[in-house]
């Protein structure tokens, strides 16, 4: 609807068309439990306002405007429950059909809505049929999860986002709702991406595409292999975090071919090691393990292997206790594997062929409790300095004592023990390790620091604050080479925010200018972008935060200076939501916007 910039009166027309004669309830729950699902989130209205179930609030519904004539959350949540599927949905705040709200660009021929605002006094009248319809969803279909989407709209606050949540719960005390709704939530919703060590303190969720797209999209035939499905699926269990898979049924409701066949490889995956994801908690392991990943319950270690051994040893390091028993889940319980010692790892002899080409799960099975040892964290404020650092060393766990080199070496208990700070002056390998009653008991940590001598300042005349910007158009996947395109228009604004005349989709921006800095130091860069940014000092890249992604935030450090250097950030905007944001933190101080007092452009 904004991507075709099509008005209001127009989209609605296509209701009268929707008739998935082929859909069948029992057909999605029963391929939902086949495919080993918990749980199962369908669309009951998206940002284009109209409402997949029979709602009082309005007549834009699937019951009142389409030749179906029939409600399809009823049948599916009824479904979901014969097949023992929980039943949940998701909500869009955004609504482009609303009367309440009001298009980013208002045009009788080419409106863009995305994102829409409230119309002036018309808030108050939308929460109001907001509140409206989600009681309805949760009286009629009594949801276990209600996912919001759409929060970005103009207008939209924590506040508000706050004020649904209590009304939720004083509906259904019981109903779990994801962090989209703003300002409150139960839950975190990653979305595309699977975070690279989980969520920490966080109940999350990764939302993902099948293929490449949210709907049915006849086109993209890019679907991630069932490899690729169940990995994701046992990596994101490995770190703590759900994994909410979407498929794009057709108009006619039927889930296309090739994603079912995805789904029921799945589902054959978990029938035989799905006792290594259901119920399980994350690794304890801070590390990834270099051949798959482990998860954990009740005494048992689950270790899914990716690259099975070619000399048939898994090593596992940092186990202090040793299992009672070692096994194959896709064996007899009672046929043992055997356990060696190897230093201070782990030594489990395995066939030489893999039970499954996907990931083969072995099962470490303890008498009492695990004891795990990781190794120890090495922490400084950066990993470049200009005079000094001081660096900590901390044990992983508590009754470890840690020692240390400072050449690379392995430490051994002849090693220094860990007393911070420790101060380095020139380039330096730190290694540490942990040690319980004289033996190795952990992998061993290094990290790796770099004396640099910092980037020059520049002299620049006639500076005054402000930064310029070169505003294109056209479609990316990526950021292009924008020294080959021509800009649409250029102009000064006086930090990197979006230009207020922008398109909602396809466009990209460059902003150059200079940063001052008021010490020698080194300091830390961040953007935070949706979609893809870069961001250089002088002619190094210092953060590299490319490609389509909902906001993501990355950063990189530099040695500069005090004084004027040349700073360049490229943004880009294929879809969905834009956002962009450029930090820094200096040395001694918190991560922060940089000032406008900061930059500048030159004559």
């Amino acid at each position: 609807m904004t991507d075709a910039q099509v008005p209001r009166k127009d989209y609605e027309k296509y209701a009268s068309q929707f008739d998935p004669t082929k859909f069948d309830a029992d057909r999605w729950a029963e391929l939902a439990h086949d495919a080993g699902m918990k749980y199962l989130v369908i669309t009951s209205k998206h940002h284009d306002g109209f409402c997949m179930f029979k709602t009082e609030t309005n007549h834009y519904n699937v019951a009142d405007a389409t030749p179906w004539h029939r409600d399809p959350l009823k049948v599916l949540s009824e479904a979901c429950r014969r097949h023992g599927i929980k039943f949940a949905v998701y909500y869009s705040i955004m609504d482009w059909h609303s009367p309440f709200q009001a298009a980013y660009k208002p045009d009788s021929l080419h409106p863009l809505y995305n994102p829409t605002h409230f119309k002036d006094g018309e808030k108050g009248a939308y929460i109001d049929y907001m509140r409206a319809e989600l009681k309805e969803l949760v009286a009629q279909y009594h949801p276990a999860i209600l996912w919001f989407d759409g929060q970005w709209m103009e207008g939209w606050t924590d506040e508000d986002g706050k004020a649904i949540y209590e009304y939720l719960h004083k509906l259904d005390p019981r109903i779990i709702v994801n962090n989209r709704i703003k300002g409150a939530g139960d839950y975190e919703t990653p979305e595309q991406e699977i975070p690279s060590n989980g969520l920490l303190g966080h109940d999350w969720e990764t939302c993902m595409t099948i293929n490449n797209s949210w709907g049915f999209n006849g086109a993209d035939s890019n679907f991630k292999s069932a490899k690729e499905l169940v990995r994701n699926l046992i990596d994101i269990a490995s770190k703590g975090g759900n994994y909410l898979l979407n498929v794009g049924p057709t108009a006619e409701g039927v889930i296309p071919q090739p994603e079912v066949e995805r789904l029921e490889a799945v589902g054959r995956w978990l029938k035989v090691d799905g006792e290594s994801i259901y119920g399980t908690t994350a690794s304890p392991f801070t590390t990834q393990l270099p051949w798959g990943r482990c998860t954990q319950k009740s005494g048992k270690l689950f270790l899914n292997v990716f690259d099975w051994p070619a000399d048939g040893k898994i090593v596992i390091h940092g186990i202090y206790n040793d299992p009672k028993h070692a096994f194959l889940l896709v064996g007899k319980k009672n046929d043992y594997l055997k356990i060696g010692k190897g230093g201070d790892s782990l030594v489990i002899f395995v066939p030489r062929r893999a039970p499954d080409e996907i990931s083969s799960v072995v099962v470490l099975d303890f008498a009492g409790k695990m004891e795990i040892y990781n190794p120890p964290s090495v922490k400084a404020q950066t990993r470049i300095f200009i005079d000094t650092l001081d660096i900590a060393v901390e044990p992983g766990e508590e009754g470890a004592e840690v020692h240390y080199t400072l050449d690379g070496t392995v430490p051994t208990q002849e090693s220094p023990v860990a007393k911070n700070p420790i101060r380095i002056t020139g380039a330096t390998v730190v290694s540490a390790k942990c040690f319980r009653a004289g033996k190795a008991v952990s992998e061993t940590a290094r990290a790796v620091f770099t004396k640099v001598i910092p980037e020059e300042a520049v002299e620049i005349a006639g500076a005054k604050n402000g930064i310029r910007y070169d505003y294109f158009e056209g479609e990316w996947d990526s950021l292009p080479d924008f020294t080959n395109l021509k800009a649409a228009r250029d102009g000064t604004l006086m930090n990197f925010i979006l230009p207020p005349q922008r398109a909602l989709v396809d466009y990209g921006v460059v902003y150059t200018g200079y940063i001052k800095v008021l010490r020698n130091g080194v300091y830390t860069f961040y953007t935070a972008s949706d979609d893809g940014s870069r961001l250089y000092v002088g002619d190094s890249l210092v953060v590299g935060n490319d490609g389509r992604h909902a906001a993501i935030e990355k950063e990189g450090i530099i040695a500069l200076k005090a004084g004027c250097h040349p700073i360049r950030v490229e943004f880009f905007q294929r879809g969905g939501a834009d956002s962009l944001g450029v930090f820094y933190a200096s040395p001694g101080t918190e991560k922060e916007v940089i000032p406008d007092s900061q930059i500048y452009v030159g004559k």
